[in-house]
């Protein structure tokens, strides 16, 4: 998979952001803000990839996923999904951990309910493709994965995503936000977790030892 990360990207926090069913990557590759590099996810069959065999087993596509990404997720860096995405980001993010590998700094979900809830019905785009509406039904067979080391960010409404509380062992922090205010929504969910992130970092930042004036 070509790496999209911004080149200027020193001192930033990497976003890795996956899509909904019917979007694709290229809209996040339009998100400049001094504190963010992004890193947008295209699946197969969608975008400049709808030439290829789009996957339709969630447990296929994070397989995948976890070897295609492992270079741009072996640095600090955020998961971001809505919809689709968040289920993938999580998978993703679990799949790592059980493996031994880099946890995110945080997951940052929207507008899904969690693996394992089956969420009230929701309007599929027109531009959905059947494979991500079997990708979305593919999730509610895989197993449980024990909570995450991570802070989990969630944006949405309270009764579809206080699940994803269970699903870390730090912290979790919900933003109520309405289904309709999506388009809206996405960067400042991304923008409020870089915050939050960056005060988290300062905040677990190591004390100088008290002898480093005088050295």
């Amino acid at each position: 998979m070509e790496a999209r990360v911004d080149t200027d990207d020193r001192g930033r926090i990497l976003f890795v952001c996956f899509p909904d069913v019917g979007e694709s990557a290229g809209w996040y590759r339009t998100w400049r803000d001094p504190r963010i590099a992004v890193h947008a996810v295209e699946l197969p069959g969608r975008g400049e990839r709808r030439d290829e065999h789009p996957y339709r087993d969630m447990w296929l596509l994070v397989e995948a996923l976890t070897t295609e990404l492992a270079g741009i997720l072996a640095r600090p860096h955020v998961l971001f999904g809505v919809g689709l995405g968040a289920l993938v980001a999580y998978r993703v993010a679990a799949r790592r951990v059980h493996a031994g590998l880099l946890a995110p700094q945080a997951l940052t979900i929207a507008h899904q309910a969690p693996p394992g809830v089956t969420p009230r019905p929701r309007i599929v785009p027109d531009q959905a493709q059947r494979d991500e509406l079997n990708l979305l039904a593919s999730d509610e067979h895989l197993p449980a994965a024990p909570p995450l080391p991570c802070p989990i960010r969630a944006f949405g409404e309270p009764e579809l995503m206080a699940g994803w509380r269970a699903l870390s062992s730090a912290d979790f922090v919900l933003t109520p936000a309405r289904a309709q205010d999506r388009a809206a929504l996405l960067r400042d969910a991304v923008l409020r977790s870089a915050y939050l992130i960056s005060a988290l970092a300062v905040q677990s930042a190591p004390l100088p030892p008290l002898n480093a004036a005088e050295t």
